[in-house]
């Protein structure tokens, strides 16, 4: 190879939606509705992942993922091929109890660096099954989550998360006191909030979470800092820096940090279409159509003029965990001493985007 050639620069992580599939009716969301027909297989899985193994965090995500009944081929699949896979992280809903366990079981046995389970929960059980539409569905979450912990160990943890909209966000303490009534040790740190988001391509919820009460919300995140109290553990400092920042986006409605999508991340659905994130509905192509050429795509002008647009700005901006945690990585510095006014620090000089 030529010395001014040089290989493209490929993100570390992904977004990877294997379903649409799922028995949930959420308020907030209408995956449920969408169309699952012709999703990804796990030998196209395989063969993504053998010819492009360069990630080392592989975001699993649906849907109801257990309404695939070869999920745990499909993480085989990824655990075989990915390898530099370090980070494997997934939610459900803890409907499917003993999926949920076996998974674990399986994956662990067959080696990872770290696994990280996230059961969804909106509130104690009420709010919870109403925002869930699916009676019976806390009580399955709680003892789901209650039989992971009881598997926890140095590269598996499980958490609890929960999504913060207008009509739940005082249940935050009231939540942790109902998982308490089933296990009397569960700690504040984990339960993990995150802030609600309308996207057209993935949840398909134009118009349900806009009304948000941003002021309720922030204070919600604000008291459960308060209580956690930060850590340098990896985790829990993403955690608290997350939220330390969302009173900045809800004030300015952008990215509080400089957004690394189609740089250090990018998002895959389950037909195979590569997205800058879970939130912005441009498309920068189709992997099967391109015979999984994930490079290709990469260095293409449709992602080339994508990306500067995120560099500038002009992306519709959000503040998801799926797409704020790598641009914390990607801003540590900035991230570590701001306590929210993260656009008045200045920015390093960038190289050029490509």
């Amino acid at each position: 190879m030529s010395g001014n050639m040089r290989a493209p620069q490929l993100p570390y992580k992904v977004t990877f939606v294997a379903t649409y599939h799922c028995n949930f009716r959420c308020e907030m969301c209408n995956i449920w509705q969408k169309k699952s027909v012709d999703e990804m297989t796990p030998d196209e899985v395989a063969l993504f992942f053998e010819r492009w193994p360069q990630f080392r965090w592989v975001h699993l995500t649906g849907g109801e993922l257990f309404m695939r009944r070869d999920l745990d081929q499909l993480v085989a699949a990824i655990q075989k091929n990915c390898k530099s896979l370090f980070l494997l992280n997934f939610p459900t809903t803890g409907w499917f109890g003993d999926k949920t366990i076996s998974l674990v079981e399986n994956t662990l046995q067959r080696g990872v660096g770290r696994l990280m389970v996230t059961i969804s929960m909106d509130g104690p059980k009420a709010i919870h099954e109403e925002m869930r539409g699916l009676p019976g569905s806390w009580d399955r979450a709680v003892e789901t989550y209650r039989r992971l912990r009881a598997m926890r160990r140095s590269n598996f943890q499980p958490v609890i998360g929960m999504t913060l909209l207008t009509k739940n966000a005082e249940y935050v303490q009231a939540t942790m006191d109902a998982v308490r009534q089933v296990i009397p040790d569960f700690k504040s740190s984990e339960l993990h909030l995150n802030i609600g988001h309308e996207s057209g391509h993935y949840f398909d919820n134009r118009g349900r979470v806009v009304a948000v009460d941003h002021t309720k919300v922030a204070q919600a995140v604000a008291d459960h800092r308060k209580r956690n109290g930060g850590g340098l553990h990896p985790v829990n400092f993403l955690e608290d820096r997350y939220q330390a920042l969302v009173p900045a986006y809800y004030e300015t409605g952008r990215s509080p940090l400089p957004c690394t999508a189609l740089k250090t991340s990018c998002f895959i659905d389950a037909y195979w279409n590569l997205f800058p994130c879970s939130i912005w509905d441009d498309k920068v192509g189709n992997l099967r159509e391109s015979g999984f050429d994930f490079g290709g795509l990469w260095e293409s002008a449709r992602r080339k003029e994508l990306r500067k647009n995120v560099a500038d700005e002009s992306c519709p901006h959000c503040w998801t965990p799926c797409e704020a945690y790598p641009t914390l990585l990607g801003n540590l510095a900035r991230a570590a001493v701001t306590r929210g006014g993260a656009r008045q620090i200045p920015a390093p000089a960038q190289p050029s985007e490509t």
